[in-house]
């Protein structure tokens, strides 16, 4: 696909599978979505009953999740 760069993608050319590396980062990827998601449908919640809380330690959280997986996904190289 020509919108993704190389490391990205979830093989690189000549290889015969996905490594570990690639499949914890594209799961931490994923979990780190949800987490946001969850976290921004909570503060629109609040908000509806008049206390809006931006959850900023699950967006912290969201953000150190996916970098586990970007390392994991380096150190796989």
């Amino acid at each position: 696909m020509t919108w993704l760069d190389d490391e990205d993608a979830w093989w690189q050319p000549g290889d015969k599978e996905p490594g570990v590396g690639r499949v914890v980062y594209w799961l931490a990827t994923v979990v780190a979505a949800l987490m946001v998601i969850f976290a921004v449908g909570d503060f629109f919640i609040s908000w509806a009953q008049g206390q809006p809380i931006l959850r900023i330690v699950a967006l912290v959280a969201a953000a150190v999740v996916w970098l586990i997986g970007r390392t994991c996904r380096s150190l796989d190289a």
